[in-house]
């Protein structure tokens, strides 16, 4: 590859210096999934080194915006700081250094895991392919309410919370090979906490004298503890970044992210703060907030206790899908009290990028109706002043199959 003495307008870094995989073989450059090209056939050196990967780095090599990158495309038009500029941001030498000196040939340095589909939680951002415990649940909408997924022009009996692949935890003894070059590894769920198998890939990492300066980063649920054969391993790393995600406070906490409880929420990040210590690594704590249909009229709450209680080092991941739960879906009249409301810039931002879909807004209260019976809750005892803001619409919808789901039949 023939690269320009400027960096382009458009470029990324991460298809450079950073993988992703999974437990099933799915492969990107980046945390968020750009391209997910089925590659459970190649070893890493051959996913690193791709068709589809390759030309993903010529698109940027030539100055193009792919359409597999449409997320940070999506949030730098709401006015976010999108994952590649922050990446541009942190690593400004790396164009000239690393990657125009071909030095990225060699691997990568990033590495991010989503360790498996195996959680404890069933998220109402989540779906089925992140979390196991989504697979009971699924079926029960297949079941009561006939719901349906459209794949190649046709209907079938399905949701996104049935399990499109069994309970999974990734093999990392494969990514020993490409390990030597790693400065930095991020693990995802599922669950982090709940996987021992990355305890394999850590520790040949201390036996190999890899891990002195390198750093781990966790995206956790925040309801399990790390465990003792885990926290020995950590004692041997330079840096451990745990980022707890928490989308609500208290009883709204315990609705985005059913079954969990506060209150163990609160003992695990004491457990983890506690650790700072205890271990001879450094330990540094940080937080994130998904924002949806559902709580965006808390987010600057959810914030406040964010900065209060673990730090001012948050990120604010904004759901763009399924489209129902994105908040610029939401009716005009609702956009404009959660304009009054709230004050953060990025949900703000987010809000208008698109302009309100009433049918989108249908299916959002159809799922929530259907999540409540399941989970036995009602959604105006958890944000009583937000559902009045659409209580009429609300009421209004009482048929629960796919009846009218993906046609508007009658407007709201």
């Amino acid at each position: 590859m023939k690269f320009p003495e400027e960096r382009p307008e458009n470029f990324c870094l991460l298809p450079f210096k950073s993988i992703r995989q999974n437990a099933f073989g799915q492969n990107s450059p980046c945390a968020f999934g750009a391209g997910e090209w089925q590659h459970g056939h190649l070893n890493p050196k051959e996913r690193w080194q791709s068709t589809e990967l390759n030309q993903l780095r010529q698109d940027f090599i030539d100055g193009k915006k792919p359409e597999a990158c449409n997320r940070c495309w999506a949030e730098e038009k709401a006015g976010k700081k999108s994952l590649r500029q922050r990446t541009l941001t942190d690593c400004p030498n790396d164009y000239e250094e690393f990657i125009k000196s071909d030095a990225w040939l060699k691997g990568p340095k990033v590495a991010v895991f989503k360790t498996s589909n195996i959680c404890n939680l069933a998220c109402r951002s989540c779906a089925g392919w992140d979390s196991s415990m989504y697979h009971q649940e699924g079926q029960f909408y297949v079941d009561t309410f006939g719901t349906t997924s459209l794949h190649q022009g046709k209907y079938f009996k399905h949701n996104r919370f049935v399990a499109s692949a069994p309970r999974k935890h990734t093999d990392f003894t494969q990514f020993f090979e490409i390990a030597e070059n790693l400065e930095r590894i991020d693990f995802f769920g599922g669950e982090p906490f709940l996987n021992q198998t990355h305890l394999d890939l850590l520790e040949y990492l201390i036996e190999k004298n890899l891990s002195d300066n390198m750093t781990l980063f966790y995206s956790t649920n925040g309801t399990n503890h790390p465990s003792e054969r885990l926290k020995r391993a950590w004692d041997k790393f330079k840096m451990i970044e745990i980022s707890f995600s928490i989308d609500g406070v208290e009883k709204t906490f315990e609705y985005t992210r059913w079954p969990g409880k506060w209150a163990t929420l609160l003992n695990v990040i004491e457990d983890v703060k506690n650790l700072k210590n205890i271990l001879n690594c450094n330990m540094y704590l940080m937080s994130s907030l998904t924002i949806s249909s559902v709580n965006c009229f808390e987010a600057d709450k959810v914030l406040s206790w964010h900065k209060q209680n673990i730090g001012e080092n948050h990120y604010i991941n904004m759901v763009q899908s399924p489209d129902y739960l994105a908040i610029h879906t939401l009716p005009e009249q609702v956009k404009s009290v959660v304009r009054n409301h709230v004050k953060n810039p990025e949900v703000l931002g987010y809000l208008d990028i698109n302009p309100s879909n009433t049918l989108k807004f249908r299916q959002f209260i159809i799922w929530m109706k259907r999540q409540d019976i399941y989970r036995k809750q009602n959604f105006a005892d958890f944000y009583p002043e937000y559902h009045s803001l659409f209580a009429k619409e609300w009421e209004s919808v009482t048929d629960l199959t796919d009846k009218y789901f993906y046609t508007l039949q009658e407007n709201l």
